[in-house]
């Protein structure tokens, strides 16, 4: 992930305002690799310009109250219309009289998704339109280190020009300091992981979170805030109950044994998860000389040390989410699929299996949840490869023009579903993204 975010500004003179306001306003622009998602139309000099005139240091106090939201908070189903979601990761909250660009910040915990989106809708009184519609994104350290220099500059002008300014200062020193003590970072970072800004979120369920780190692991806790957000303690309420291996066929579970891997691959500086959970798929396959071959049940169940049964059982667990669980001192797990249907409990243990093999394999948790987070993508590529490799898929299907028989077919060889056979097609560009349409 090669891409940079840049956020620089030049001083202009301004002679209305207060003090800050004239200090502080500046041409600043918004950038991924020189594209520039500030790009704008002046309405009033009928001019187009790559900068925003705005005041520099609203910016700043902005990024440092939301930092470790904008840092660690996953895009979430309703962020459109989640008003407190998009105040904390749009700019165009930022606010003050500015006319501010539509970019947004969702992190998927390893790195930043950048959008931004033109001027659809603005008031005649307003004097830009926006024009850039970018996706993009770049690393979590690259993030910081961005917004850190542009702030710290921010702070060096406040410095040279003797201006006294408790609200910047303070809030910047605070980030600072929580961000360099153990104890204090792993608190912030659940709360914002879960929704919340610093100090506000629930004490019940912060102790909860940091209490459970050493029996079922800290990344996996963090998979579980992403997608409870403010009904956490709830869910992890549920999941401390099935610790217990008696209560594991009580709660709708099976007994496995996950397998392992010798000599794992490494990911590589540009791949995002998805594309390194399909490299480890490929070796998975390879070391277990599954060759391209549908997977059956029996072949699956083996694999993990269990009955084919359970894979036909319309039996689903009682969770919250689907998840594996390890057995205290032992090597078996408690898995607990939360669907009755054959092709997603087959899908849910080929992302445990996944997730087992290479993320986390410390954590005694392993969740499969739909949060939008690096760890979620890796375990869905990681088991659409595993069950459906694109290659062998295209050989069975046999046509650049797929019928909907052709991908029921399909999906019915490899023991998946419809959806996530066009999924796989969709994403690889065999078949337009409209084909998804019958299906969601």
């Amino acid at each position: 992930m090669n891409s940079r975010l840049k956020i620089d500004l030049e001083w202009l003179g301004r002679d209305v305002g207060n003090l800050v306001d004239r200090a502080f306003f500046a041409d600043i622009g918004i950038a991924i690799d020189g594209d520039y998602l500030t790009r704008l139309e002046d309405l009033l000099a009928s001019t187009v310009r790559n900068h925003l005139r705005g005041n520099a240091y609203q910016l700043a106090v902005w990024f440092a109250a939301n930092w470790w939201r904008l840092r660690w908070e996953p895009e979430i189903d309703d962020w459109t219309s989640n008003v407190d979601w998009r105040m904390s990761h749009s700019v165009a909250s930022v606010g003050g009289g500015f006319a501010w660009p539509n970019i947004i910040f969702a992190s998927d915990g390893a790195s930043i998704a950048i959008a931004s989106r033109p001027s659809e809708k603005y008031a005649a009184t307003e004097p830009v339109q926006y024009l850039r519609r970018l996706d993009a994104r770049v690393s979590g350290a690259d993030f910081e280190q961005s917004v850190d220099a542009f702030i710290e500059g921010v702070l060096s002008r406040l410095q040279s020009l003797s201006i006294a300014d408790d609200l910047l200062l303070g809030l910047w020193k605070e980030v600072l300091y929580e961000r360099g003590e153990p104890e204090v970072f792993e608190r912030r970072k659940f709360e914002a992981i879960c929704g919340y800004d610093p100090d506000e979120g629930p004490e019940d369920m912060l102790h909860m979170l940091l209490d459970n780190r050493t029996a079922l692991g800290t990344s996996a806790l963090e998979e579980v805030a992403a997608v409870g957000r403010h009904s956490t303690a709830a869910i992890l309420t549920e999941i401390l109950h099935l610790q217990h291996p008696q209560s594991i066929g009580r709660a709708g579970g099976f007994h496995a044994v996950l397998p392992a891997l010798n000599d794992l691959p490494q990911p590589t500086e540009v791949e995002r998860p998805w594309q390194f959970a399909g490299r480890v798929a490929k070796f998975a396959r390879k070391q277990w000389a599954l060759g391209e071959s549908p997977i059956d049940d029996q072949t699956l169940a083996s694999l993990i040390e269990t009955d084919a049964a359970v894979l036909k059982s319309r039996n689903k667990a009682d969770v919250p989410v689907p998840l594996a669980l390890q057995i205290k001192d032992t090597k078996s797990y408690g898995i607990f699929p939360s669907s009755a249907w054959r092709t997603s409990r087959r899908f849910t243990v080929a992302r445990l299996i996944g997730d087992h093999l290479f993320i986390h394999a410390g954590d005694r948790l392993l969740p499969a949840t739909n949060a939008r987070t690096s760890r979620q993508q890796f375990q869905r590529a990681f088991a659409q490869e595993f069950l459906c490799p694109f290659h062998a898929l295209l050989a069975e299907i046999n046509t650049s023009r797929p019928s909907e028989d052709d991908i029921a077919e399909a999906a019915d060889a490899f023991g998946v579903s419809e959806l996530m056979v066009k999924t796989t097609l969709v994403n690889r560009g065999e078949l337009d993204r409209e084909a998804l349409g019958a299906v969601c």
